[in-house]
C-alpha cells in the first residue's frame, strides 16, 4: 500500500511539473494532490502529522478547488476533486482526534 501511494504522489509530481510551464492553474492542482497523498502516506505508515496539518492541508485544497473553478480554463473536474480531497482531509483530523 506505501508503494502504491509513493507512486501516485512521484505521478503527480511529475505531471505538475508537465503542466508548470503551459498551464500554472493545473499544475497547482497536480501539486495539491501530490501533497495530499504525502500525508496520507504518512499516515498509512503510523506517523501521521500533526492535527493543525491536516487543517492547513483542507484549506489548501479548498483554496485550489476555488482557483480551479474561477481562474482556470474548464477545470470543474479538477475543482471538484479538490473539495473532495478537502473534505477527506478534514475528515482525517477528526479521526486522528479520537
Amino acid at each position: 500500500m506505501q508503494i502504491l501511494y509513493t507512486a501516485i504522489v512521484l505521478i503527480f509530481l511529475v505531471m505538475g511539473g508537465i503542466y508548470l510551464q503551459d498551464q500554472p492553474p493545473f499544475a497547482v492542482h497536480y501539486f495539491m494532490i501530490a501533497l495530499y497523498f504525502f500525508v496520507i502516506l504518512f499516515e498509512f505508515r503510523g506517523n501521521p502529522f500533526p492535527r493543525g496539518i491536516y487543517l492547513l492541508l483542507g484549506f489548501l485544497l479548498l483554496g485550489n478547488a476555488m482557483i480551479q473553478f474561477f481562474y482556470a480554463e474548464n477545470n470543474v473536474i479538477a475543482g471538484l476533486i479538490s473539495l473532495l480531497f478537502a473534505y477527506f482531509a478534514l475528515q482525517a483530523r477528526r479521526r486522528l482526534h479520537q
